[in-house]
């Protein structure tokens, strides 16, 4: 039972890592070589990572990669509460293990001079990041919840979609806040950039919760009950008796 539920966390740890390492990876390159590796390259990059590690760890542990989405999937009882902690535990471990890898790989000079990919407002104040991230994260979130927990979805395209709004999301806000999204995503490099990307944390931990959790609550009250169906992941019976998705 507890051997079944640590696979799950270990395929949260495994794709925050390849999100993260992947993702801000680019923006790191992009940082040095930004005449080949542009804003469009960076958007790709970030959608096709997420888009692969929804396929890949989506049946074992439902490939939230993101405490936002955790979080939010346990709001509206879609997502077994005592499994929260180490979910997020995992994504933020997986985040950090990550920014610890480019520090090893490309080195302290190149990754701190591109503050490991962290995000940071530009040209936006605090007050139009956090609203920017809002958002993006709302639109993220109804897409997830449209793919993963509706019956009309067409089998399949929870990948797809999810990967195309990250890229979307990417293309059009990345330049003003970073499109982070993600918490883990953004406290990985955070915790080794240091400085003014630890002391703005706050703001990408905050903003994309409130926009899952509202992004969640809202596409509940939208569809109703009656296309619903219960959502990745599946804590099965046979593991966990008494928790299954949607106790709490």
């Amino acid at each position: 039972m507890m051997n079944a539920h640590l696979k799950k966390y270990a395929a949260e740890f495994v794709g925050t890592f390849a999100l993260v390492f992947v993702g801000c990876g680019v923006c790191i390159a992009q940082h040095r070589y930004s005449s080949d590796i542009t804003h469009v390259g960076v958007a790709l990059a970030f959608g096709g990572v997420v888009m692969c590690m929804v396929y890949a760890t989506g049946p074992l542990s439902g490939a939230h990669i993101n405490p936002a989405v955790t979080l939010a999937f346990a709001a509206v009882r879609r997502f077994p509460r005592r499994h929260i902690l180490p979910y997020v535990a995992a994504q933020l471990l997986g985040a950090v293990c990550a920014s610890a890898a480019h520090l090893a790989t490309y080195g302290p000079g190149m990754a701190r001079a591109a503050k490991f990919g962290s995000t940071m407002p530009v040209a936006i104040n605090l007050a139009g990041a956090f609203g920017m991230e809002f958002l993006l994260t709302f639109f993220l979130m109804f897409v997830i919840m449209a793919v993963a927990s509706d019956r009309r979805a067409a089998p399949g395209i929870a990948g797809l979609a999810i990967g195309v709004t990250v890229c979307f999301d990417c293309l059009a806000a990345g330049k003003c806040c970073g499109a982070s999204m993600n918490p883990a995503r953004s406290f990985g490099p955070a915790v080794f950039a240091g400085g003014e990307c630890l002391r703005i944390l706050w703001l990408y931990v905050c903003a994309p919760i409130v926009g899952a959790v509202a992004a969640g609550k809202t596409y509940e009250w939208v569809r109703g009950n009656r296309e619903r169906i219960e959502s990745v992941p599946v804590f099965d019976a046979s593991e966990d008796a008494p928790c299954r998705v949607g106790d709490t």
